[in-house]
């Protein structure tokens, strides 16, 4: 299902947060999401303000950009944001899936 950032930051964040959890830091308030993996896992975080704004780490990649749309894939792994002229797709590395079968 298809978020919009104007309209739908409630969900957003309800699904962001079911994501994330247990995986490392996850932070949300009424005007950006966050998440940052803790040491010693693989180094990698994404943050997503209320108007799309969007800046992901991972190593060797960074990404600035903002969209309108965001959709979380049905596994928990992966959410695409969409805009007028791009998308990104951030997919949490398996050496922190790792960390939900513990």
């Amino acid at each position: 299902m298809e978020l919009t950032f104007n309209d739908d930051w409630e969900a957003i964040s309800s699904a962001f947060h079911r994501m994330f959890a247990g995986l490392g830091d996850v932070s949300l308030d009424n005007d950006l999401l966050a998440f940052k993996s803790t040491p010693p896992s693989v180094p990698t975080g994404i943050s997503i303000t209320k108007k799309g704004a969007l800046v992901a780490n991972m190593p060797l990649h960074t990404i600035q950009s903002t969209f309108d749309n965001i959709s979380f894939s049905s596994e928990g792994t992966a959410l695409t944001l969409e805009g007028p002229t791009s998308s990104y797709t951030y997919t949490i590395p398996n050496e922190l899936l790792a960390l939900r079968s513990l």
